[in-house]
C-alpha cells in the first residue's frame, strides 16, 4: 500500500547528518522539503533519500505534521517566514533538536500551531528521546518512534530547561573535574594510561553509589576527610598547579552546599 506523505521537512544546516537521516518511519512519509533556497532543498532531499525538494514554504500547506530542523539561530525567521506564508492553524509543528520548547513564543504558536520539541537523549545510541509540547504531537511522536523501536521519554511542562540542564551537567560540566582528577594522579606519577583507568573507575564507582543511595551517597563522614585533606594539601596542590586547586576547593564547595540538609 502506497504511504500518504504527510510530513514536510523545513530544513538548514546539516540536517542530513542528523538523527532525523536515521527515522525510517517519518522518512517513508516525507513529502516536501524546503531548504533555504531551492538547490539547498533539493540536496537535503537527496541527502535524506526521501521527500522532494521545493521552492515555496506553500508547498507544506497540505501536511500534518511539519518538521523544523534547522541552527537555533536561525529559529526566528525561518518560523516568521512558515507562519508569513502557509495557514498553521491546528497543523502538528515540531522542533527537531532546539534548545527551546513548545512554549517559546513564537508565530507557530501565535498562528495556532500545536508545537513539540524532540531531542535525542545523548548516549542512548539514538535509540531513547525526550519530547515536550502539544498532547496530541507527543502522540505522533510515540508512534512515530515506536515504530522504529525507540522510547519517548515525555519532559513535564516547562521542564526543558531541567533536561537540558541534566544533559549539560553530565556531559560537558563534568569534565573539568574528570580531568583534574586525572592529571593529578599525572602530577603524582601515574603513566597517563593508569591515571585514566582510575578516574573512570572512581567516576564509575561514585555513580553506582548514587544510584543505590541517592544522596546518602555523599556522607558526612567523606566530607569531613575531603575538608582535612583540603587543608593539609591546598598549598602543595596549588603550586604545582593553580588550576588544580581551583577546581579542588570549588568541587568541595558544591558538593557541601549541594548535598546538606
Amino acid at each position: 500500500m502506497r504511504v500518504r506523505k504527510t510530513a514536510g521537512l523545513v530544513g538548514a544546516g546539516g540536517v542530513n547528518r542528523s538523527f532525523l537521516a536515521r527515522m525510517p518511519a517519518l522518512l517513508e512519509r516525507l513529502g516536501p522539503v524546503k531548504g533555504v533556497s531551492y538547490q539547498v532543498s533539493r540536496r537535503i532531499a537527496n541527502g535524506l533519500r526521501a521527500g522532494v525538494g521545493v521552492r515555496s514554504y506553500r508547498a507544506l500547506q497540505e501536511c500534518d505534521l511539519i518538521w523544523i530542523a534547522v541552527p537555533e539561530q536561525m529559529l526566528d525567521s525561518i518560523t516568521q517566514q512558515l507562519a508569513a506564508e502557509i495557514h498553521l492553524d491546528g497543523k502538528m509543528v515540531v522542533l527537531f533538536d532546539a534548545l527551546r520548547d513548545s512554549l517559546w513564543p513564537s508565530p507557530l504558536r501565535t498562528a495556532g500551531a500545536r508545537l513539540a520539541s524532540l531531542n535525542c537523549v545523548p548516549a542512548s545510541e539514538e535509540r531513547a528521546f525526550a519530547a515536550e509540547g502539544h498532547p496530541a504531537v507527543m502522540t505522533e511522536l510515540r508512534r512515530l518512534l515506536a515504530m522504529d523501536a525507540r522510547k519517548l521519554l515525555p519532559l513535564h511542562p516547562a521542564a526543558k530547561p531541567l533536561y537540558l540542564s541534566g544533559v549539560y551537567l553530565g556531559a560537558h560540566l563534568l569534565l573539568p573535574w574528570i580531568a583534574g582528577a586525572v592529571e593529578s594522579l599525572r602530577a603524582a606519577g601515574f603513566p597517563r594510561a593508569e591515571a585514566m583507568r582510575t578516574a573512570q573507575a572512581l567516576a564509575t564507582r561514585a555513580l553506582r553509589a548514587y544510584r543505590k543511595a541517592g544522596d546518602k551517597a555523599w556522607s558526612r563522614p567523606a566530607a569531613e576527610q575531603l575538608h582535612r585533606a583540603i587543608e593539609q594539601d591546598m598549598e602543595a596542590i596549588r603550586l604545582t598547579d593553580p588550576r588544580l586547586a581551583i577546581l579542588y576547593s570549588t568541587g568541595a564547595g558544591c558538593l557541601h552546599r549541594f548535598f546538606r540538609r
